[in-house]
C-alpha cells in the first residue's frame, strides 16, 4: 500500500513503512526516557526527597532501587525546576546527605513558566544533555493563561511536555499533589484535569500507610511500555534521606502482625525508650539485630503505645514515650 500525500486527502503512511523499537528506561519500568512521567502524592509525605534520591543516584551512575543485574548505572545529568525549597537550606543539605555529584544538578536561575512550544526547556536539555528533568511541583510552573482544571489548557501544555521529553530523549518527571480524602480511584485524585496523567506513559502514587506512619507506599498506577511494577515502600529516616523496602521485606502480613510479636515490638521499645528519646535509625538497627520482627510490627506497636516522633539534628527523627 502506497504513501498517500495528496490534496485534499490526510497524508498516510503504513505500518509496514515502519521498524520497531525497544524502550529505554532511567529505571525499569518505573521511568522511561524519551517520555513524560507523574509522580503524585500528598503533601508531607517525601515527594522531592524520593525524586532526589532517584536523581542522586543518576548523577553518580550508581543502580536504582531494586536493580539486580549487578551492572552500574548510567551516568546522567539532572535539570531540576524547583521554586518552593531554598537551594542552600534544604536542596543542598540534601543532595550532600545522599552524596550526589552536585555538578551534573542544574538548577532554574530565572523566573521560568512553561509554555505550550517548550522550545527554550527542548534547547537547555540539549544543551546541558540532561538525561532527567524534574517539575517540582508543576503547579508552581504554569503561566497564567494554564488552568490546571481545564482539559485543554493542560492538555496541551502536557503535549507539549511529552513531546520534548521524546524529542530530547530525556525522562520528564512532573510532580503533583494529590487530593486528601478525595473518592474515586487513586490515579484521578491528583489536582487539575486528567489530562494530566493521561499524557502520562508512567504514573507513581505515594500515599502514606497512616497519619502516624514513617513509611509512604508507591503505587505504579501506570505504565504503557512495560508491565506495571509490585508497589514498594520508602521510609524517610532524615535529612531527606529514604530507606527503600521490597514488598518482599515489608509486606508481611501473614505471620508478623500477630498479637504475640506486636506484644515483643511494644516491650523491646519501652525497654529502648525507658531512658529518654532515641533516633528512629538506632531504634530500626537494634530490631534488625534482634530478629524480633519486620518494621511493620514496630510501626503498629509504636501507635499503640502512643509514641510521639520529633525532628532533631538537622531532620534526624526521634522517637520518645509520651
Amino acid at each position: 500500500m502506497p504513501t498517500i500525500n495528496a490534496p485534499g486527502l490526510i497524508a498516510t503512511t503504513p505500518a509496514s513503512h515502519f521498524g520497531t523499537s525497544e524502550p529505554a528506561f532511567l529505571w525499569k519500568p518505573w521511568l522511561p526516557y524519551k517520555k513524560l512521567c507523574v509522580l503524585q502524592g500528598e503533601s508531607g509525605i517525601g515527594k522531592s526527597s524520593f525524586i532526589l534520591h532517584i536523581a542522586s543516584l543518576l548523577s553518580n551512575g550508581e543502580p536504582m532501587p531494586f536493580d539486580e543485574s549487578g551492572r552500574p548505572g548510567e551516568t546522567g545529568d539532572i535539570l531540576y525546576f524547583n521554586k518552593e525549597d531554598d537551594i542552600e537550606e534544604t536542596i543542598n543539605p540534601r543532595l550532600i546527605a545522599m552524596g550526589a555529584n552536585r555538578d551534573r544538578f542544574h538548577f532554574v536561575s530565572e523566573s521560568f513558566y512553561l509554555d505550550d512550544d517548550c522550545k527554550r526547556l527542548e534547547a537547555t536539555i540539549r544543551e546541558l544533555n540532561a538525561r532527567l528533568v524534574i517539575f517540582d511541583p508543576l503547579t508552581t510552573f504554569l503561566s497564567g493563561k494554564h488552568n490546571m482544571n481545564t482539559a485543554q489548557s493542560v492538555g496541551n501544555l502536557m503535549r507539549a511536555l511529552s513531546r520534548a521529553a521524546f524529542n530530547t530523549g530525556a525522562a520528564i518527571v512532573v510532580v503533583c499533589h494529590l487530593v486528601k480524602n478525595a473518592s474515586g480511584k487513586e490515579i484521578d485524585r491528583h489536582l487539575g484535569s486528567s489530562d494530566i496523567v493521561n499524557a502520562a506513559r508512567s504514573v507513581l502514587s505515594a500515599t502514606r500507610d497512616s497519619d502516624d506512619s514513617d513509611v509512604v507506599t508507591v503505587k505504579h498506577l501506570k505504565s504503557t511500555l512495560a508491565k506495571r511494577a509490585r508497589s514498594f515502600q520508602y521510609e524517610l529516616v532524615g535529612n531527606g534521606l529514604l530507606h527503600f523496602y521490597s514488598n518482599d521485606e515489608y509486606d508481611l502480613f501473614d505471620d508478623e502482625m500477630s498479637a504475640t510479636k506486636i506484644d515483643k515490638a511494644k516491650d523491646m521499645l519501652l525497654q529502648i525508650l525507658s531512658e529518654g528519646a532515641r533516633p528512629q535509625p538506632e531504634i530500626r538497627a537494634m530490631f534488625e539485630r534482634m530478629n524480633i520482627c519486620g518494621w511493620r510490627t514496630v510501626e503498629t506497636a509504636k501507635c499503640e503505645l502512643g509514641i510521639e516522633q520529633v525532628y532533631r539534628d538537622g531532620g534526624v527523627s526521634y522517637w520518645h514515650l509520651q
